[in-house]
């Protein structure tokens, strides 16, 4: 695997909410709910590669609408 440099990574709940196109009270609840989540923590603040983000909603039953980008359970 390739590694990614810490600046490419999305930092905080805010930035990977925004990813996911979900509320921070969502991913709040993905945190929780799902433990293969691929976040890294350190103290409050989570650390996540866009990659493994990509490769998680990719293998759960989480997608994308492909019409506006919105993430929905499939």
């Amino acid at each position: 695997m390739e590694d990614i440099p810490l600046s490419d990574w999305l930092v905080g709940k805010k930035a990977v909410a925004n990813a996911l196109g979900v509320s921070v009270s969502t991913l709040k609840r993905y945190l929780k709910r799902y433990p293969d989540f691929p976040a890294n923590r350190r103290g409050g603040t989570i650390y996540v590669s866009p990659a493994g983000l990509a490769a998680w909603v990719e293998n759960r039953a989480i997608k994308k609408c492909p019409t506006c980008g919105i993430t929905i359970p499939a």
